[in-house]
C-alpha cells in the first residue's frame, strides 16, 4: 500500500500487515515515522476532481430524468391538440414505460403519481369521451406536475437566498 512521506515529499509502498499492524512506519529514505493514513495531496486532488466528475454525471442524468416527463408531456399535448394519435399514443406509452420502470426499480420520485395519472387519464376519458381524452389527461398529470414543482422549488430557493 502506497503511503506518502511528509519529510520526503515521496510516495512508499509498504505491506497491507505493516499498515494494519501496530508497529510505526518508517520512512526508508529519512527515517522517519509515516503515518498510516497518510496519502499524496497530489492523489488528493485527481480523488476530489474524480468525485466532482461522478456528482455532475448523476446531476446531469437526474436533470435528464426530469425533463424527460416534461418533453414527453409536450409532445402528447402536441399530438392531441394537432390531431396526431399517433404522436400522443408514442408519447402516452413512453411515458408511463417510463414511469413503471422508475416505479418497480425504486427510483421514482413522483409516488402521488399512482393514484393522479389514473384519475388524470379518467377525468380526461370522460371529459372527452375517447382515448385520446385519457392520454391528454395522462399528460395534463405529468406538466402540472412539474409546473407545481417548478413554482415550489423557485420559492423556496428565493426563500433560501434571502436568508443567506
Amino acid at each position: 500500500m502506497l503511503r506518502y512521506c511528509e519529510n520526503c515529499k515521496k510516495d512508499f509502498e509498504f505491506a497491507p500487515l505493516a499498515v494494519s499492524g501496530k508497529e510505526n512506519l518508517i520512512c526508508p529514505e529519512c527515517g522517519g515515522i509515516i503515518d498510516k493514513n497518510s496519502r499524496n495531496p497530489a492523489s488528493r486532488i485527481d480523488s476530489g476532481k474524480t468525485e466532482a466528475a461522478i456528482g455532475n454525471v448523476f446531476s446531469r442524468l437526474l436533470h435528464m430524468s426530469y425533463i424527460f416527463y416534461m418533453f414527453m408531456g409536450l409532445l402528447g399535448v402536441a399530438g392531441f391538440v394537432l390531431g396526431i394519435h399517433k404522436l400522443l399514443y408514442a408519447a402516452t406509452v413512453i411515458s408511463l414505460l417510463a414511469f413503471v420502470i422508475q416505479y418497480f426499480t425504486g427510483s421514482l420520485i413522483f409516488m402521488s403519481g399512482i393514484i393522479l395519472l389514473p384519475v388524470g387519464a379518467a377525468a380526461g376519458y370522460f371529459y372527452f369521451k375517447s382515448m385520446e381524452g385519457a392520454c391528454l389527461g395522462v399528460h395534463v398529470v405529468f406538466l402540472l406536475r412539474h409546473l407545481i414543482r417548478d413554482i415550489f422549488y423557485t420559492l423556496l430557493f428565493k426563500l433560501i437566498r434571502m436568508m443567506l
